[in-house]
């Protein structure tokens, strides 16, 4: 929850840099040197595009979310690194677009604008996303970012501008891109296209309520692991890949989106930093049951941060974002490690009985 709470913080500071660099912890770097992020293989210059590189800094632990901070008086870039097992570049994008079109108290009247998909340097698809803004409240007058792909990586560009308007900045975006230093052999990448309401809006269930029966609970925690082991395997693109649209249900923080417009699943996705809440059936649980005679129809919460998924307890039918988001604040059930050689589950002990 710390670091999910941080993740939030950190993503709602586009255009307050100072603040951002107070954010995490500090990762080792050489002033005046190039800083390569330890595990992508992406590397950030001592300067960019005019701006000395004032931090690097992290979220959470084992630099799985790092971000450097370049600074010339108002003026920032900040380079977001950080692995992600769910959703996609147009969800995570679509968030960072609200955070600067929903926050008026920071940025003002925002001028609406229409995402542009472009190919990234070292790939051969349009796998990234990019915008630019023009603001009216001080000091900045643009702001503009992108977000882009490389493997089970996101990388995330804002650069916030007080001389230059959003198409201004947003036109100096490729040439940041171009300034760092990319790993030589980058996944191939699907074509990424803004995000779309979605046709028909979810159906959430009135008596939703969470699961008290142990076994049940015990089942969702297996059940859960198992989900969470096959999602390390994200990395490699699908031949298929889903179609994100955006559900209309109101979130207390972030938002809903469905893959393929699935009628009985979504991700709640919390600003644009790549964690979110998965919430599905829990389809094994269901056919366990059924293989004893039993019938059992629930569904799981998991919550996906840079390096372990934590299982929640299930409910009893589709929640509603803002039920799923107090579900976080009962006892996990379990938590898969995704980072590191050894892929541990820990299970909550008041459930291992």
């Amino acid at each position: 929850m710390r670091t999910w709470m941080a993740a939030l913080a950190a993503a709602t500071m586009v255009a307050t840099p100072v603040a951002a660099q107070v954010v995490g912890s500090t990762v080792s770097a050489k002033a005046g040197k190039p800083y390569r992020f330890k595990h992508s293989g992406i590397t950030t210059p001592a300067e960019l595009d005019g701006m000395r590189r004032v931090d690097v800094r992290q979220l959470g632990d084992n630099e799985l979310d790092v971000f450097a901070v370049y600074q010339d008086g108002p003026d920032a870039i900040t380079v977001y690194v950080y692995r992600s097992l769910t959703g996609s570049v147009p969800v995570w994008f679509d968030r960072a677009r609200a955070s600067v079109e929903q926050r008026r108290e920071m940025f003002g009247n925002v001028v609406p604008v229409v995402p542009t998909a472009f190919t990234p340097p070292g790939q051969s698809t349009a796998s990234g996303l990019m915008a630019g803004w023009t603001l009216n409240k001080a000091p900045y007058r643009g702001t503009a970012l992108a977000i882009l792909p490389v493997g089970e990586w996101l990388v995330k560009v804002r650069y916030s501008s007080s001389k230059m308007d959003g198409p201004a900045v947003a036109a100096r975006i490729p040439a940041v891109l171009s300034t760092l230093g990319w790993p030589g052999n980058i996944p191939a990448a699907t074509p990424a296209a803004p995000v779309a309401d979605c046709a028909t809006p979810l159906a959430f269930s009135s008596t939703a309520a969470p699961v008290t029966d142990r076994d049940a609970l015990f089942s969702a925690a297996f059940s859960g692991g198992l989900i969470a082991a096959a999602a390390t395997e994200k990395g490699t693109p699908s031949a298929t890949p889903p179609v994100w649209c955006r559900d209309p249900a109101p979130a207390r923080i972030g938002a809903a989106y469905r893959s393929d417009g699935s009628s009985d699943s979504y991700l709640l996705a919390i600003s644009d930093s790549g964690c979110g809440i998965e919430v599905q059936p829990d389809v094994i649980g269901r056919e366990v049951a059924q293989s004893q005679g039993k019938t059992l129809n629930q569904w799981s919460t998991a919550l996906y941060e840079p390096g372990s998924i934590i299982i929640y307890g299930p409910t009893t039918a589709l929640p509603s974002p803002d039920l799923v988001i107090t579900m976080l604040e009962r006892p996990m059930l379990a938590r898969t490690y995704t980072w590191g050689k050894k892929r541990t589950v820990a299970i909550n002990p008041a459930f291992a009985k």
